[in-house]
């Protein structure tokens, strides 16, 4: 081993040789394309059409598109299989509903006076989910119509780029460049926030990216902040101006406490709390709950009407089968009861998978995995997404407050 390194250069050439070998692995991977959002979405079956996106019995769907005139019928592939694009099947979700055929507690756009969830996805400990929690279920909202923005408040920016946008790489906009201070930058003038919202290729998902300039946003709260410039209002502020356009505001956060996650605790008004399946997890979430209670303290100061429609805990990373944290999940629904979530993020090797290859799981092909390892997964995540659709259509006023949607 070398001695005597100069960590500057040492740090700078392991940046380097990764960054290179890791677009190299992505070229081999994505070839004939270069970039993954150049391939497109996959197409989803009928099937997937009515247990997904408009939770409707499958013969019932079948016949809907026979019947009714003008509906998309998407295309016949080879195992006489009729795949749509996301595109179709929200064609044919919208013109069902003005058709009578999907009714108000299934459709999910927002109607005239209805509010947009502002979904923070909060949890200071690191590697509990927080980020493939914000992207699958960003992405299975989005399949049922939902119309989302994603907000990417982590530095290290893992959300934009499972949707390949990098905002440091391609010189585009970031939540940094909305939220910063002309006070005390270099002089630049904040960017407005419809400009710094970028379309992914997944219909329904826009996003604006987070990027490594984020770090510069806390240096500058600080000393805003000795100036007596507020800054808990700054993304709420920004958000008034377009929130109105969508149905969920998904943030996804940093695992540290920081001004930019204060100023999201200050901007949402529904909670989700991923949560590991291990003792020391548990542990650290009682230390989290407390600092997260004395943070919004002092929000309420500021906002004594400061409500939330929901704060649910999320177990992740969850197996069943093992007997300690079998043990662990009766725990924590006997101390936590209806706080936590009825369904569980499952441990998966299709998850694990997906994350090697950069895709979610919507965006993989089933086949990839054998069916019972795939459906288990799917059936994980989407129960997951139905119970946080039944929060928000309650929020909504479209279903009773005790009935729910699983």
């Amino acid at each position: 081993m070398m001695r005597n390194l100069q960590g500057s250069e040492t740090l700078g050439a392991f940046s380097e040789a990764l960054d290179l070998a890791l677009r190299q692995q992505a070229s081999r991977l994505l070839a004939p394309d270069s970039r993954k959002s150049d391939k497109g979405l996959r197409r989803f079956t009928i099937r997937e059409m009515a247990d997904i996106c408009f939770r409707m019995n499958y013969n019932t769907l079948r016949h809907h598109l026979k019947n009714i005139p003008d509906l998309p019928q998407g295309i016949m592939e080879p195992g006489n299989r009729r795949t749509f694009s996301l595109e179709e099947i929200h064609e044919v979700q919208q013109k069902l509903f003005d058709a009578g055929k999907i009714p108000a507690p299934l459709y999910p756009n927002k109607f005239e006076g209805e509010e947009t969830a502002k979904l923070l996805i909060y949890n200071l400990k690191g590697g509990v989910s927080k980020t493939s929690t914000a992207v699958n279920l960003a992405q299975f909202l989005a399949m049922r119509g939902f119309k989302i923005l994603l907000v990417d408040l982590d530095p290290q920016a893992s959300c934009s780029d499972l949707f390949d946008i990098q905002a440091d790489l391609d010189g585009t906009p970031s939540i940094y460049d909305v939220l910063r201070y002309e006070e005390e930058g270099d002089g630049e003038a904040r960017v407005p926030i419809a400009d710094a919202i970028q379309a992914t290729y997944f219909p329904n998902i826009d996003i604006i990216p987070g990027s490594i300039s984020l770090t510069e946003f806390e240096y500058e709260t600080a000393s805003a902040a000795a100036k007596g410039i507020p800054f808990y209002s700054r993304i709420s502020d920004a958000l008034s101006l377009v929130e109105d356009a969508y149905d969920v505001v998904l943030f996804d956060t940093p695992p540290h406490m920081s001004f930019c996650v204060i100023a999201a605790l200050y901007a949402s008004n529904s909670m989700l709390i991923p949560l590991s399946a291990g003792m020391l997890d548990v542990v650290s979430l009682v230390k989290f709950l407390d600092l997260a209670s004395s943070t919004l303290d002092s929000i309420e100061g500021v906002d004594p009407n400061k409500r939330f429609d929901f704060i649910r805990i999320l177990l992740t990373r969850y197996s069943p089968n093992d007997p300690a944290q079998l043990q662990l999940s009766s725990f924590l629904r006997n101390t936590l009861g209806n706080a936590m979530l009825n369904t569980d993020f499952l441990a998966s090797t299709a998850i694990a998978d997906a994350g090697n290859t950069m895709n979610p799981l919507l965006e993989v092909d089933p086949s990839s995995f054998t069916r019972k390892t795939y459906d288990r997964i799917l059936e994980s995540l989407h129960g997951i997404a139905l119970e946080i659709e039944g929060e928000i259509m309650t929020g909504r006023g479209r279903i009773p407050e005790t009935e729910g949607m699983n």
